[in-house]
């Protein structure tokens, strides 16, 4: 009988889909809760400042927040054999989490009904409920004598909060029961007003005196018993409407008592920041203070690192015990699990890759004869006018013992092409410079070109090679993450099915291989390309984008002459494009198929800082391209427009045609800006062919 193949222990990736318990176990944090490189502190639950808790999807801000919740502080008191009471006032907050979702706010707007009917109707229904959840709080709050002398007195001030028919309830169950009762035939006459024509429901409290009147009416009657905030935790934002957002932005503002809001919501849900207070608008630390849980990832690469060896070591010990005892006794690092791609340029890897071919023979040097060949009939190029001449470049930059060095040489060949330079004393040069640095390895402008580079050959390597490029190493995956747990999650995932289909052990014996991570990788760019698909008319304008973005990163990548090296960012002045194209960019980023580099780019020739934005690492396997950023391309209006409009397709097959025929041989188009650029700037006869 065949072995069982090992459950997935990344399998479950979203917070929704954890239990209560899972979220417990597999919660982890890169310092102690009161400090302030933490994470958990980071979401402040105990100040009465509203906060919302931004991010892009899976960047942990549900987990954050149900971790928060009042359902996970019990357990943690449990454990630390705490009364409830207690607990909470250690923790100085109780958390009330509501999905926005679950409120069916789709319920709450047509039917034949006026806008503004509809908004009284949600917010006496978000009333209803988190009165509800606060409600249930309080009632476990209640151990012991703490039940009986505060109980009564509670209920009747929670009674008072009523404009009319207060529920006559002595007890928090029956309170509980009554506002159920309420919100049931609320949900009735929304559900029906579509048949019945009609909407009447019977609102009996007004806007906030729930939501802020309950933690009060217990905290007034508490007697020591107090002392924490309510901390009502909204997540999902993004599933409210424009308006209903309106109404949660009031209850932000008009905050008061022990109560506060915690809203989480992803980076582009927050439709407005308007309020029904006299066209008000809350203002970032004023009304409200914002964390942006990935941005926060991003800035501090060790932290997140840091961050996620954590949390894979928890998932592994917590759902795949095959690795619970294995990792800590056989002293093993978690990033030793992973067989890393090859980077050594004397790898005998490469000259699998050339078929352990002579120089001449490889496709590399193929390609800059045939080049070089067919501009014989034109005169020649470079000072290389005859076969003898050709010959004597490709035997002056051969490295017999290291195909990727010899590549690289090929490069800077091309490289002085495109510039004009003579090429025979350029072969010698590059000769002397690569000599140098294999007897050295010192520093040194050859080695630094090799570095920049070398992520662009390899690639082009793969391709010449019809091999698959690949992508791995736990640092590889995590940087391609983009600082989103969930995106992390979700690599390892796909990496750790294919490992196990092909017969690997991962985490268990031996190393996960390069196919399984790549393929893992590429399986799991697919999901994240795929997902957009959903989106409609807006999915569809960003997958274009992006795609004829990729497009041209790949013809930098695989050209003779790339003008920048591992290309999958950009740079672009808020005032180029058209409407349209802004639009699009701004989606892009929003849905997070493009990400935001800090700082922004600062123009060569003038002192307009621009936006610079990259493509989404997740991504980049799709098309091949580099996980490591060095260059920024700026782009033009024409370049922006043909781009990110969906209708200008004919413009972009000329963008396309114009960045080809500028970084491949014969390069007429680049020399012919070379030259004229070096005799505006009085640089004609330099031949530094290490320059940019």
């Amino acid at each position: 009988m065949a072995s069982k193949m090992p459950s997935n222990p990344f399998s479950l990736t979203k917070a929704n889909d954890l239990s209560d318990e899972q979220i417990q176990e597999l919660w982890v944090d890169i310092a102690p809760p009161d400090s302030p490189d933490s994470i958990f502190s980071a979401g402040r639950f105990a100040s009465p400042m509203p906060t919302f808790i931004l991010g892009s999807k899976g960047s942990g801000k549900t987990h954050l927040m149900r971790y928060a919740s009042y359902a996970l502080q019990k357990r943690r008191f449990e454990r630390d054999g705490l009364s409830a009471i207690v607990g909470a006032q250690a923790d100085g907050y109780v958390g009330i989490y509501t999905l926005c979702s679950g409120l069916e706010t789709g319920r709450f707007q047509g039917k034949g009904q006026t806008e503004e009917a509809w908004l009284e109707v949600f917010s006496y229904y978000l009333e209803l409920s988190l009165g509800i959840a606060a409600l249930a709080v309080i009632d476990e709050l209640l151990e012991g004598d703490v039940r009986n002398v505060i109980e009564a007195k509670v209920c009747e001030a929670v009674n008072r909060l009523f404009d009319s028919d207060p529920p006559a309830a002595e007890s928090v169950n029956a309170l509980i029961e009554e506002l159920d009762r309420r919100r049931s035939e609320l949900d009735y006459k929304v559900n029906n007003a579509a048949f019945t024509g009609e909407l009447i429901p019977n609102i009996t409290t007004s806007r906030g005196k729930l939501i802020f009147g309950i933690p009060d009416a217990f905290h007034s009657n508490s007697k020591g018993s107090g002392g924490f905030l309510f901390a009502y935790q909204l997540d999902e934002l993004e599933n409210l409407t424009e308006i209903q957002q309106k109404h949660v932005n009031t209850l932000v503002r008009d905050r008061r008592g022990p109560a506060t809001l915690k809203i989480g919501a992803r980076q582009f849900g927050i439709k407005t920041h308007s309020t029904m207070s006299a066209g008000e608008e809350n203002i970032k630390d004023s009304e409200f203070e914002e964390l942006r849980l990935d941005l926060r990832f991003r800035r501090n690469e060790k932290t997140y690192m840091d961050l996620v060896a954590q949390l894979v070591e928890r998932r592994l010990q917590s759902f795949w015990p095959h690795s619970s005892t294995g990792l800590t006794g056989r002293g093993r690092r978690l990033s030793e699990w992973f067989e890393e791609p090859k980077r050594d340029p004397f790898d005998p890897f490469f000259m699998k890759l050339v078929k352990a071919a002579p120089s001449p023979e490889r496709p590399h040097m193929v390609r800059l004869r045939d080049a070089l060949v067919s501009r014989l009939s034109h005169g020649g190029v470079g000072g290389v006018q005859t076969n003898e001449d050709i010959e004597a470049i490709i035997n002056a930059i051969a490295v017999p013992e290291s195909p990727l060095l010899e590549k690289l040489n090929t490069l800077l060949i091309f490289n002085a092409w495109a510039k004009g330079f003579d090429l025979a004393p350029t072969a010698d040069s590059v000769r002397a410079d690569c000599e140098a640095f294999v007897s050295s390895n010192g520093a040194g402008r050859y080695k630094q070109k090799l570095g920049h580079y070398k992520s662009d050959l390899i690639a082009q390597m793969f391709r010449d090679a019809s091999f698959r490029h690949n992508y791995g190493g736990l640092e590889e995956f995590t940087r391609m993450s983009e600082g989103q747990p969930r995106a992390l999650i979700t690599l390892l995932k796909q990496t750790f099915d294919w490992a196990t289909f092909q017969g690997e052990r991962p985490f268990e014996a031996g190393k996960i291989s390069l196919d399984a991570e790549s393929k893992g990788a590429l399986a799991a760019a697919d999901w994240f390309y795929n997902n957009m698909k959903k989106a409609g008319g807006d999915g569809q304008a960003i997958l274009i984008a992006i795609d004829r973005l990729a497009e041209l990163f790949r013809i930098n990548r695989f050209a003779d002459n790339p003008i920048e090296c591992s290309l999958i960012g950009f740079s672009v002045s808020a005032r180029v494009g058209s409407e349209t194209s802004r639009r699009n960019l701004r989606l892009a980023l929003d849905h997070s198929f493009l990400v935001e580099i800090l700082g922004g780019q600062s123009e060569r020739n003038s002192e307009e800082v621009t936006g610079k934005y990259q493509i989404n690492r997740m991504l980049v396997p799709k098309w091949g391209l580099a996980t490591g950023r060095r260059g920024i391309k700026p782009l033009s209006e024409v370049e922006m427009n043909s781009i990110f409009d969906p209708e200008c397709g004919e413009a972009f097959e000329k963008v396309k045609s114009d960045w080809a025929s500028r970084m491949n041989a014969p390069f007429d188009r680049a020399r012919r800006q070379s030259k004229d650029h070096a005799e505006s700037s009085g640089l004609a006869g330099q031949t530094d062919l290490f320059g940019d």
